[in-house]
């Protein structure tokens, strides 16, 4: 391995992969409705049928007549939209969230798709909309999303294995019997779908014939011939080199895009191990070299690049972690994907290296390489952490997860845990503030901005006579919390099955085939279900930590002087403010505060582990809660910890901004202290570097710690490795900076299309020196 990575760590771009990352970062994003006239034209003609025959009408018909787009010199093609960076508005979701999309999730600036459509199609649009808004069609979340399909089977299979699987199990009904009579749509709607995505090939076959006739240029003429050849197999057909592999396996993963939208946190998986065995046989046979291989990976890591942005999933991917035998997974393609990221540069993909102490040495100096380039990747996930997450899922209620499969586990979206090709996925019906629930416990229910009782009555807290009273409080609010969030889960779950159930992208499912039933109604492996993002844990434990110090353990201050303060946002009361500010807080290896927001967090893991959805599935509550920690924010009044109303929540359990006082190794040591195992979910932790530790090029500080990292049993650590400087410039000149990259909260973004608010916050992350 150390060979291997000699000879990728000296390997450049090539000029095709710096003229295209050029080209992208000029691109202005856009809009169509073509997949909305797609939609609504056959809803409307299918009248009277089953919705899962609709849906599969409507994506076979999408797949057909979808305009398609071959980008110049990209030697992987494909594309969601009709052109890079263009969004497709689709009527049953997007009409319902075009004042918000996504711009509320990811601290965007704006929806400036919707913005770029022209009169005639704005006012199409809203032709469109009477159709979908009557009899309860608008469905306003997003789809489930957040899964990682099995594409594996597309490469092994082609779409076309897959379609006669389902003809087989047609085949082996009795339609005698009502339970297999029920199977048919279902399974018709897979054959419809299936036939239809293998002629995707056939229609970029054709497009790259049509190109290379007016091509003036015989080397791109040559690019194009062998496009139409390779296109001409896949994914209709089983993959047989690592080309084709690599192009069947993103027109798998583009299709999702058309079937529903937007789905954010639809993830690659573990692509170093499912490309392997093609690369290998490629190399080995003399088909293709490793420099012609890295550029494929190169193009399409750019490809990933060029959904827009409601569509943009961040095309998530994993590298790194353990075989089912447990022995360690690193292969060449390891070193390759990390490598790609250091050519393209660009927020896509979102790259997540499984981590743990078996792993090579030179694996690691890669990516803590990568990590030290600035651009905020990769994240790390301790790949023991989530095997034992995966393995737990069935002592606390969920179904047994095997050993292999609990081995393959990886992360999706924006890093929580799946089972690959066999888990239904997530989908956030809620982000559970606890910041709500500290404020419900300090105004018995009420909350500040409104003055409405919208919590539960757990009593005056200025009636308090301990601790344990504040917790209890503390709890109740939690439970009432849980009940509300399964509340609207389940009615959520109920619209989804009932209007937007999916065929394509539960054929990519184990046992849906088999079971002759959706993944919306239970027919995936397994079922298990996000039970919310958590969302403030840190500020909830922080105040905790306050309110036990201050007020019952040194009797600084008294509870009726807590609440007037929290009353008067601390106007008047800023001496008492400071007190809250300096007491102990999460990030410093301080037992008194790490003890609090461990405690938060694993009461909410208790009240929500055990919960079942609608398929029968367990509750896997996390903290991936984007930058919605920002908006959350707006609406929570002041808190013990000393915040002041209306600012900027902590992300999950990453320490309070600028409060982490004792370097990153009192950090780590600090989030040790939380059991991440029972967190089935995951949970952010943010870190921020000073880029001058890295000036000297040594690696070996930045491995220190991420074996810290892997020794401390903690399950995710993201750094951004940037100067406060560098980002106040990029702030004043955004022009300058177009192609800054930071990672967020899970997910990776230009900073300078951040909002104001949410680039503060990332400033505002204390820069630790190693």
């Amino acid at each position: 391995m150390v060979q291997i990575l000699k000879e990728i760590t000296v390997m450049e771009p090539t000029s095709r992969i710096k003229r295209l990352r050029e080209e992208f970062l000029r691109l202005k994003p856009t809009a169509s409705i073509e997949r909305a006239r797609i939609e609504t034209r056959i809803m409307k003609e299918t009248e009277g049928e089953s919705v899962i025959t609709r849906r599969a009408k409507v994506f076979a018909a999408t797949v057909r007549e979808m305009p398609i787009y071959i980008y110049p010199n990209q030697l992987v093609v494909g594309c969601a939209g009709i052109r890079p960076l263009c969004t497709n508005i689709t009527p049953a979701i997007n009409l319902a969230m075009r004042k918000v999309g996504y711009s509320y999730l990811l601290g965007m600036r704006n929806d400036a798709p919707f913005a770029q459509l022209s009169d005639n199609d704005k006012r199409e649009l809203e032709e469109l909309k009477p159709y979908w808004t009557e009899q309860g069609r608008k469905v306003n979340t997003h789809h489930f999303g957040h899964n990682i399909h099995n594409h594996e089977k597309v490469l092994k299979k082609g779409f076309l294995g897959i379609k006669k699987d389902a003809e087989e199990r047609i085949a082996r009904l009795d339609l005698t019997e009502p339970d297999d009579a029920a199977k048919v749509p279902f399974l018709e709607g897979v054959v419809l779908a299936m036939e239809a995505a293998a002629e995707i090939g056939e229609r970029f076959a054709s497009k790259a014939r049509e190109l290379a006739k007016e091509e003036e240029d015989e080397k791109r003429k040559i690019e194009l011939l062998r496009i139409a050849e390779v296109c001409d197999r896949v994914p209709a057909q089983p993959a047989r080199t690592f080309y084709e592999a690599l192009q069947s396996y993103y027109f798998s993963y583009l299709l999702l895009f058309w079937e529903v939208i937007p789905s954010l946190g639809f993830s690659q998986g573990r692509m170093d191990q499912y490309l392997y065995p093609y690369y290998e046989s490629d190399i080995r046979e003399g088909r293709i070299t490793k420099e012609e291989a890295q550029e494929l990976i190169d193009c399409y890591l750019l490809a990933g690049n060029y959904e827009g942005e409601v569509t943009n999933s961040g095309t998530p991917m994993t590298v790194g972690g353990v075989k089912a035998n447990g022995q360690d997974a690193t292969n060449e393609l390891s070193y390759m994907f990390i490598e790609s990221v250091m050519h393209t540069r660009l927020p896509s993909p979102w790259l997540s290296v499984l981590v743990h102490n078996q792993m090579p040495d030179d694996l690691l100096i890669k990516a803590c390489k990568l990590c030290s380039l600035g651009t905020g990747q990769p994240q790390f996930v301790n790949s023991d952490v989530i095997v034992s997450q995966a393995l737990a899922r069935g002592s606390m209620g969920g179904p047994t997860i095997s050993l292999e499969d609990a081995r393959n586990s990886s992360p999706q979206g924006c890093f929580e845990l799946v089972i690959p090709g066999k888990d239904s996925g997530y989908f956030y019906f809620r982000m559970p503030n606890l910041a709500t629930c500290m404020e419900y416990v300090m105004n018995n229910g009420v909350r500040r901005y409104n003055k409405q009782k919208m919590g539960l009555e757990t009593g005056d807290p200025r009636q308090f006579k301990s601790f344990e009273e504040v917790q209890d409080a503390f709890n109740k609010q939690l439970a009432w919390m849980r009940r509300n969030i399964q509340i609207a889960g389940n009615n959520i779950e109920r619209k989804v099955i009932e209007f937007t159930p999916t065929v394509y992208e539960s054929a990519l499912i184990e046992d849906c085939i088999e079971k002759g039933v959706c993944r919306e109604e239970g027919g995936a492996h397994y079922n298990f279900n996000n039970g919310g993002a958590v969302l403030a844990s840190t500020d909830a434990g922080d105040s905790l930590t306050a309110i036990k110090r201050l007020v019952f353990d040194e009797k600084k201050i008294t509870m009726d002087e807590l609440c007037d303060a929290l009353d008067q946002n601390f106007k008047g009361y800023e001496e008492l403010r400071q007190m809250l500010l300096n007491a102990p807080k999460f990030g410093n290896n301080d037992d008194y505060a790490d003890e609090q927001v461990a405690w938060v967090l694993h009461r909410w893991m208790v009240e929500f582990n055990t919960v079942k959805n609608l398929r029968g599935g367990q509750g896997c509550p996390g903290g991936s809660v984007m930058g919605s920690y920002v908006p959350e924010g707006r609406g929570i009044g002041a808190l013990p910890s000393g915040r002041l109303a209306g600012e900027p929540l902590v992300d999950a359990s990453s320490p309070s901004r600028g409060k982490d006082l004792k370097g990153p190794t009192a950090v780590i040591n600090s989030m040790g202290k939380i059991d991440h195992v029972e967190i089935l979910g995951g949970i952010t932790f943010n870190l921020r570097i000073d880029p001058a530790v890295f000036k000297d090029g040594n690696m070996q500080r930045m491995t220190a710690m991420v074996r810290s990292f892997i020794d401390r049993k903690i399950f995710h650590m993201q750094v951004n490795v940037v100067s406060s400087d560098t980002l106040r410039a990029a702030q004043k000149e955004p022009e300058k900076y177009r192609d800054l990259v930071v990672k967020v909260a899970g997910y990776n973004a230009f900073f300078t299309q951040l909002t104001d608010a949410l680039q503060n916050t990332i400033i505002a992350r204390t820069e630790h020196k190693l």
